[in-house]
């Protein structure tokens, strides 16, 4: 369960995105930012693009890389698929999610557990850029270099905070889209992870959100 809720929570950051930089700016730039970000999501009708996540091992010192692709359309259908060096999805379509792999399989009805349901509401506020303005789940710095505005989320929430440090998240400044994440998780391990071929608001397939059988 908790490998489960740490995808999920990995997505939801994906769906942003960070980096830490010290932070100059006013409470009145931070603002303005974040209102930037909020609209541009809010725009976001479908996203579709590949992406290659670097798992960092502290205690190993290695690292694990996988590459895959994500498929999102608003306001509650995503799909998050693993394809090297192995295969797994990850399909929530608004009241299920299904995670699988060739060897296991689970299906959760959000409407009867509680955690999902609160990770999938966590997951979409995300995506339309409300997970921002939301001060009760995360604390929110922001940062901003020549190319990207640098966010940085703080949980709050103690299920959270077991798992999570703080999600670092990368947003283009030319388009307002997030480029890149890294999550650092409480044990000292680090996640990064790069979104590649971003395509806004083009025609994605429908049968990508069913839930497999």
């Amino acid at each position: 369960m908790r490998k489960l809720i740490s995808l999920i929570l990995l997505i939801v950051a994906c769906l942003l995105g960070f980096s830490t930089q010290a932070s100059n700016l006013t409470s009145q730039q931070k603002l303005q930012i974040i209102t930037t970000i909020n609209h541009a999501a809010a725009e976001i009708k479908t996203m579709s693009c590949s992406f290659e996540q670097t798992k960092h091992l502290s205690l190993l010192n290695d690292k694990m890389v996988s590459k895959g692709s994500m498929v999102y359309k608003q306001s509650d259908k995503l799909r998050w698929e693993y394809t090297t060096p192995y295969k797994y999805q990850f399909i929530f379509n608004g009241t299920k999610v299904y995670v699988g792999s060739k060897s296991r399989k689970n299906v959760i009805d959000t409407n009867t557990n509680k955690v999902f349901k609160e990770v999938a509401r966590i997951m979409m506020n995300t995506v339309t850029g409300k997970a921002l303005s939301n001060s009760s789940e995360f604390t929110v710095d922001v940062a901003d270099n020549k190319t990207s505005y640098l966010i940085t989320l703080i949980p709050k929430k103690k299920e959270l905070k077991q798992m999570f440090s703080k999600i670092i998240l990368t947003f283009s400044k030319s388009n307002t889209m997030i480029s890149e994440v890294n999550i650092y998780e409480k044990n000292g391990d680090r996640t990064n992870i790069k979104l590649i071929g971003i395509k806004k608001n083009g025609t994605v397939n429908e049968s990508s959100f069913t839930i497999p059988k």
